[in-house]
């Protein structure tokens, strides 16, 4: 689709900062534009049109116009609030470090369909009454495939051999798991994964859409923490930079639950 001097997209939300005494910016991402910046002037004074339409994880439909260094945003229409997402602290969470790996790998201008509907899904599947504790890290590895790199869990990235069942070493810079023959032409290995481990991840990449994690398929929990440290420092790792929603995400994590 080309953009107009005055256009409109279907967008996602992902986040804002003040700017000026009354603007913000904020970060779109477009199924048909890919990422976006847009200034939303005055949309922190009372009683603005824009304001609540233009808060993080709302599905948009927006009216921008071309502008030197941002697009302007003149109109927002909620499409989809997700506001189960926002009435509970560990789904905003989990949202939020969606929203900031999004940000963190798609690019300007780029449409990418196949990352855009995966976002929108996830959003959707978390939204719901009942979600898998599994559907961030399906959320992380479906996004490192759309976006060319896909961990190998399958057979050493080194030499290409088959991996028994065992533990591993996974090779962030190799993007995948070294067998026990290759391990000895390497120093160090900052991550080991446990063969438990490794079949999730296995499974996690057969899946076909985040649906399958609650068709009846019992994952274990032990091994959630440790898909999740593998996934985050892999993702890390690419992005060059400590991802800031990962404090919050852990913060809220480790929150004992209420009592009645």
């Amino acid at each position: 689709m080309t953009r107009g001097r005055n256009y409109q997209t279907q967008a996602i939300v992902l986040k804002y900062r003040p700017m000026g005494e009354s603007d913000r910016l904020i970060t779109f991402f477009s199924s048909y534009f890919g990422r976006i910046t847009g200034i939303a002037r005055g949309v922190r004074r009372p009683g603005s049109r824009l304001g609540g339409s233009l808060e993080p994880l709302n599905l948009v439909q927006v009216s921008l116009s071309r502008g030197r260094l941002f697009e302007t945003v003149s109109e927002s229409v909620i499409i989809k609030g997700f506001n189960r997402i926002k009435s509970d602290l560990n789904r905003v969470a989990l949202a939020l470090y969606l929203a900031e790996l999004t940000d963190s790998f798609a690019d300007d201008w780029s449409p990418n369909q196949k990352l855009y509907d995966l976002v929108e899904h996830t959003l959707s599947a978390l939204d719901k009454e009942e979600h898998s504790e599994y559907l961030i890290h399906f959320f992380e590895l479906r996004l490192l495939k759309f976006i060319g790199y896909e961990p190998e869990f399958g057979e050493c990235v080194e030499c290409r051999e088959k991996l028994l069942p065992a533990t591993y070493p996974f090779a962030p810079d190799m993007g995948g798991v070294v067998c026990s023959d290759c391990q000895t032409d390497f120093e160090y290995f900052p991550m080991q994964i446990s063969l438990e481990t490794m079949k999730i991840l296995r499974y996690l990449q057969r899946l076909k859409d985040s649906e399958s994690l609650l068709s009846g398929v019992s994952l274990p929990h032990q091994t959630l923490e440790e898909v999740s440290y593998m996934l985050r420092n892999y993702l890390r790792f690419i992005a060059e930079r400590q991802l800031k929603s990962t404090s919050f995400l852990d913060l809220v994590t480790q929150m004992p639950l209420e009592g009645p």
